[in-house]
């Protein structure tokens, strides 16, 4: 019998990654397949793998069994400095208003415009 490939997104901060695993896949076995691919040089012992729980809640993953295919998992660093676990930061990306997108836009064009010319070859 073929084990069922999931994939789970694991947020921190700026940075979602995105990993394939399996429902006989460990905890330990997913924290080591993070710190591979976010090359942090953090160990799986640093890391801790959170969900959601009830609410705004968030609870420490212990059973990989209730993971669902596309489930955000956050994970955060122990802070040696303070002695304990960081806190839940993700920061999700804003939308531009319309006028900041125009005057984006209209600087790209004029940086492009500058940057032609036979002054500049």
């Amino acid at each position: 019998m073929s084990q069922k490939i999931m994939y789970i997104r694991a947020k921190r901060e700026k940075t979602s990654v995105f990993l394939c695993i399996q429902k006989s896949d460990s905890v330990q076995d997913i924290k080591t397949q993070l710190c591979k691919a976010i090359d942090e040089d953090k160990k799986p012992d640093e890391v801790r793998l959170l969900v959601s729980g009830h609410g705004n809640d968030h609870v420490v993953l212990e059973n990989t069994k209730n993971l669902e295919n596309d489930q955000v998992v956050y994970y955060v660093y122990f802070d040696r400095t303070e002695g304990e676990w960081e806190k839940i930061n993700v920061i999700e990306p804003q939308l531009l208003d319309e006028d900041d997108e125009l005057e984006e836009e209209n600087e790209q064009a004029m940086t492009t415009k500058r940057e032609k010319g036979k002054g500049r070859a």
